[in-house]
């Protein structure tokens, strides 16, 4: 292969892990509510076990997480 052709495939390379890591770590509100909705979800299955700790501090978490959905809207 001729060493422009690798170049190319280089360079491309490095543009789509850039892309894909600005996807990946950005802050979104539509992030930060379905990692809500998962924690909630967890303090429902732990409170019907009957683990009411456990249960308020996944509730808790999921507050937090929505007051930074809120303030990225």
């Amino acid at each position: 292969m001729e060493w422009w052709k690798i170049l190319i495939l280089v360079v491309l390379a490095f543009v789509i892990i850039v892309l894909a890591a600005m996807y990946l770590f950005q802050d979104s509100a539509t992030k930060y509510y379905k990692k809500a909705r998962k924690l909630h979800f967890k303090g429902e299955k732990a409170y019907h076990s009957g683990n009411f700790d456990a249960s308020e501090k996944y509730y808790k978490k999921a507050e937090d997480f929505r007051k930074r959905a809120r303030e990225l809207e």
